[in-house]
Parts: C-alpha cells; sequence; structure tokens
C-alpha cells in the first residue's frame, strides 16, 4: 500500500505553534485562549487555505520540504493567514470548546431535523487580466444577514490570498427543521469587494431537503460551485454591460 502525506501538515503545524507562543509572550489582549482544541482549529484554518504538497517517498520529502522552507511567499502567507486564524478562533463564542475533549474528542452531536448546506467554493478574477484577484474581501449573506459558519475555522468574511489563488469557501451551520424530508430554498447572497476595484454582487438558490443527520464532519464531495465572478478596476470600463 502507498502511503501518500501532505507535508504542509508539519509545516503548519510547527508555525501555528510559534506563532502563538510569540503572540502570548507579547501579551496580545486579543488572545484569548490558545489550549490544543484553539490550536487545531487554527492549524486547521490555514491548511483550509494554501496548497497541499503530497509525497510518497522518503526523496521526496526531502525535496519537498526544502522548496518549502526555501519559499519566501509561502511562509509569507502562512503566517498571514495563520494570524488571521488565531484572531478568529480568539473571538468565537465557543461555550463547549474546553470540554471538547469528553466524547471522544467531539463536539456534542447534532442529531435533529435540519437543513444541512455543502460547503461553497468560488474564485473571484481581475476582469481585465483574468489573473487570481488577490486581497478580495467575500462575505456571504444569507437572507440579509451574514451567513453563520460551522465553526470558527470558516471565517466569513474571508479573504483571497495569493496561496489559494483567488479561491474561497464557506460551510454554513445547519438550520433546524420541524421534521424531515422538508423541501425548501435557500437563497445566499456573496458580495466581493477589494481596494481600487468595483464591488460585484452575486446570488445564488440552493435547494435542501431536511434530514436526519449530524454532518460535523467535512465532506468535500457535499460542495457546491459558486461560478466564477469578476471585478473590474473602478477606472477600467466593463464592455461586458
Amino acid at each position: 500500500m502507498v502511503n501518500i502525506h501532505n507535508i504542509m501538515e508539519e509545516q503548519v503545524i510547527s508555525r501555528v505553534n510559534q506563532l502563538y507562543e510569540q503572540v502570548k509572550d507579547r501579551g496580545t489582549s486579543w488572545l484569548s485562549c490558545d489550549c490544543e482544541n484553539c490550536r487545531l482549529d487554527t492549524i486547521n484554518y490555514v491548511l483550509n487555505r494554501i496548497p497541499p504538497r503530497y509525497v510518497v517517498s522518503g526523496r521526496g520529502v526531502a525535496h519537498n520540504t526544502a522548496a518549502v522552507l526555501s519559499d519566501s511567499q509561502l511562509a509569507a502567507d502562512i503566517d498571514r493567514i495563520g494570524l488571521e486564524g488565531m484572531r478568529l478562533v480568539s473571538m468565537a463564542k465557543r461555550p463547549y470548546h474546553k470540554t471538547l475533549k469528553l466524547n471522544g474528542g467531539k463536539a456534542p452531536l447534532m442529531i435533529y431535523p435540519a437543513f444541512h448546506f455543502p460547503t461553497f467554493t468560488g474564485a473571484v478574477y481581475d476582469g481585465s487580466t483574468f489573473e487570481p484577484l488577490i486581497g478580495a474581501n467575500v462575505l456571504l449573506k444569507h437572507e440579509g444577514e451574514t451567513a453563520v459558519m460551522m465553526d470558527s475555522s470558516w471565517a466569513n468574511p474571508c479573504t483571497t490570498f495569493k496561496a489559494t489563488l483567488g479561491n474561497y469557501t464557506f460551510w454554513v451551520a445547519p438550520e433546524p427543521a420541524s421534521k424531515e424530508s422538508i423541501a425548501r430554498e435557500f437563497t445566499f447572497t456573496v458580495e466581493i469587494s477589494a481596494e481600487g476595484y468595483l464591488p460585484v454582487t452575486y446570488s445564488f438558490d440552493v435547494p435542501l431537503v431536511s434530514e436526519m443527520n449530524d454532518r460535523r464532519e467535512l465532506n468535500s464531495v457535499y460542495s457546491l460551485k459558486i461560478q466564477d465572478l469578476f471585478l473590474f478596476r473602478d477606472d477600467v470600463v466593463n464592455e461586458q454591460e
């Protein structure tokens, strides 16, 4: 059996732990907790937003590790995304997060009739160059309000980074239902803005059927791709309009 491994895991785990220690030593006021669970949430936040590097041999580990360590832009992205994740995790109100080691390390089960949303994925591009747009602010709304995410490792709004090639992801928390097998359509709106660009708003519908299931575990297959969106600089005329 071939063992495939993402070497970014060790790099991110090591760097996030270093960031927590540095922030603690500085006595930063926004750091409310640095327990194991908060650190794991931050590590997960970073790994979801940087490209993986898979290896299957010792030679591959050595080669790719050297490449990662010499990539200054990747290191800067990990630091920036890591600090963003730390702030989001620290601000999140999670009354049970210090007791997650109970029940086999899992949060309380969510077995009740509910509408379970797929993960939403999308990408933002410069409308003139068709290059991924870096530093865009992406906000997901539901019925005019900021959509609540599954947990603190999924930011809303989120930012597009160079490491993620303009991609963004959301995982909306389930909405309770009165019973199973109820059909309902949900309307979401994505609002995207970036400095020097005209903002864009895009709406889409998600038909769902309520079910009795615990979907706390991420399923990458259960996802919805939002159409690619393009932002034009505020001094450039969009010929498509």
